[in-house]
């Protein structure tokens, strides 16, 4: 299953990064979301209906905003 990174929202339209490459941009729908979705949570592709939704997942989302407010911290006490 492809991960993706929450960058943004246009619109009606989440604004992907994809894990790994984040120079690989994918634009979707928000319908395909739950609704609490937010700008920097991961999310992971699935299948449902022969379409592609998308679940937020939590943990690494936590893990991933708790290392950057820890790198964010480290650079302002320099």
């Amino acid at each position: 299953m492809n991960r993706y990174t929450i960058d943004r929202f246009e619109g009606e339209l989440a604004i992907l990064l994809k894990k790994g490459d984040e120079s690989i941009q994918k634009e979707v729908p928000l319908k395909y979301f739950p609704e609490e979705i937010a700008e920097g949570d991961i999310v992971e592709e699935q299948p449902k209906d022969g379409e592609q939704h998308y679940r937020i997942l939590v943990d690494e989302t936590k893990r991933a905003r708790k290392k950057a407010e820890e790198l964010l911290k480290k650079l302002r006490n320099k």
